[in-house]
């Protein structure tokens, strides 16, 4: 990992997974979207930085553009 990059934790219902991102003006993404990584294979998911997570946690947060009304 070099000093422009962090290991991202994505934990979701299925389990946890580490993923490597870029630093955004030193600070972590603060979401992030995953193409294809829902249930079916052209899903896409949206992942949240967890506030108060010391080592870049990750949390669903749920499908871009969906109604959830």
């Amino acid at each position: 990992m070099s000093e422009s990059t962090y290991t991202a934790r994505l934990v979701g219902s299925t389990g946890t997974e580490t993923l490597e991102l870029d630093l955004i003006d030193g600070l972590p993404r603060k979401s992030i979207i995953r193409e294809g990584a829902g249930e079916r294979e052209d899903e896409d998911v949206v992942w949240e930085l967890v506030s108060d997570s010391d080592d870049y946690e990750y949390r669903e947060a749920g499908r871009p553009a969906a109604d959830y009304s």
